[in-house]
């Protein structure tokens, strides 16, 4: 029986070796329980889907923009001043710029930190226009330690060819 051990070849061990480790590895490992959107029933055709509401103790308003409305023509440099007002909680946040294409493809983007309370601020973002149909300047608030946003001003540039 040795022997017969022996004549199998190296690659047939460490092929029964791989496939007996992956079968003990799974041995004993309690499911996770399932992830409860992806048990959801999926929406009805037709019935339209509702977004997250935005918390009502912020608040994102563009009050200026410029160059305002309008079109933009692709490969010029574009230099955006937004002014926004905005309403926070007390442990504050950050106003966004995000800017994109009609792709949702991220142009430039930029982020300010804010206080907590009511205030205004005022940037500058400078990119250059791609070949696009639209432009979309985003301006997120984001409280303290987020990464989404619910809480968004948007403006829309169409875009020309030059």
């Amino acid at each position: 029986m040795t022997s017969r051990l022996l004549s199998i070849p190296l690659r047939a061990v460490t092929v029964l070796a791989v496939v007996g480790a992956v079968a003990l590895a799974g041995c004993g490992k309690k499911d996770a329980a399932p992830d409860k959107a992806a048990t959801a029933a999926p929406p009805v055709a037709g019935t339209p889907v509702v977004p997250p509401t935005a918390p009502t103790d912020r608040e994102i308003k563009i009050t200026s923009i410029k160059p305002d409305g309008g079109t933009l023509k692709t490969g010029e440099t574009v230099k955006l001043a937004i002014s926004a007002a905005y309403t926070l909680p007390a442990q504050g946040g950050g106003v966004g710029i995000v800017v994109q294409d009609s792709k949702n493809a991220l142009i430039a983007n930029k982020l300010t930190q804010v206080t907590g309370g009511s205030g205004t601020v005022a940037e500058e973002i400078e990119f250059k226009v791609p070949a696009t149909e639209r432009i979309v300047v985003h301006v997120p608030l984001y409280l303290k330690d987020e990464t989404k946003s619910a809480t968004v001003a948007s403006r829309e540039f169409k875009v020309t060819a030059k």
